[in-house]
């Protein structure tokens, strides 16, 4: 029998909103002060990790040892860097064709939600005048596992009311990604890695995504 797309349910970091870079900047000023490398190529493997496993990961990078109150410190203060540079955010900063794809979602009535590891979501929403269209939107403090446990995909669908088969995942993270393809839930990503194109429907950037076209894609998932 064939099932019906009732909800989608977004990361939030790279794709709703244009952050990656920030994300960036941000954990780069702190593996300066610490004196370790971070590159690019790091930022695309943790996003969507918890800080506290990206505090972790640094740390062990560092020639020195740093406690558990260090780390603490510096993924607070981590928080605060990325903080002000999203600070003057507005729908502009949006991915491109991102909000005309949410809109549709909410004309066709599918319901929506956010499972992203940062607890900046809400925040940005906000400013992109948005909010009110996810019913649900997870909380990364209340979850017990962080991506790639498919934990906070659950629990998104869980808040939202909708069996796991029902509903699509959209990543922009590797380990994001690798969360949802445990879990029934169609899955969709955004990127160019090997990784990425291991989704049931890949597209390179936000604005191939159409309603149109992920009702096609997800009648005709194996």
């Amino acid at each position: 029998m064939k099932r019906t797309l009732k909800a989608v349910i977004f990361d939030f970091d790279g794709v709703i909103a244009d952050t990656v870079q920030h994300y960036y900047e941000a954990t780069k000023r702190i593996a300066d002060e610490l004196g370790v490398p971070f590159t690019t190529e790091d930022n695309l493997r943790f996003q969507g990790i918890p800080r506290k496993v990206l505090m972790d990961e640094l740390s062990n990078r560092c020639s020195r040892d740093v406690t558990e109150e260090e780390k603490l410190l510096l993924g607070n203060k981590k928080g605060e860097y990325y903080r002000e540079l999203i600070a003057e955010f507005t729908k502009g900063d949006m991915l491109p064709g991102m909000y005309e794809f949410l809109l549709s979602l909410k004309n066709s009535g599918i319901k929506m939600g956010i499972a992203s590891s940062s607890s900046n979501a809400p925040l940005l929403l906000e400013k992109f005048g948005i909010k009110d269209w996810f019913e649900c939107i997870v909380d990364p403090h209340k979850l017990t596992k962080g991506k790639p446990d498919p934990e906070i995909f659950l629990t998104a669908a869980d808040c939202l009311g909708v069996s796991y088969d029902s509903c699509a995942a959209v990543e922009d993270g590797e380990a994001g990604l690798k969360g949802i393809m445990k879990t029934p839930m169609f899955s969709v990503s955004i990127g160019n890695s090997a990784i990425l194109k291991q989704a049931e429907w890949n597209v390179p950037s936000t604005d191939f995504l159409t309603v149109e076209e992920l009702l096609r894609q997800f009648a005709n998932r194996k």
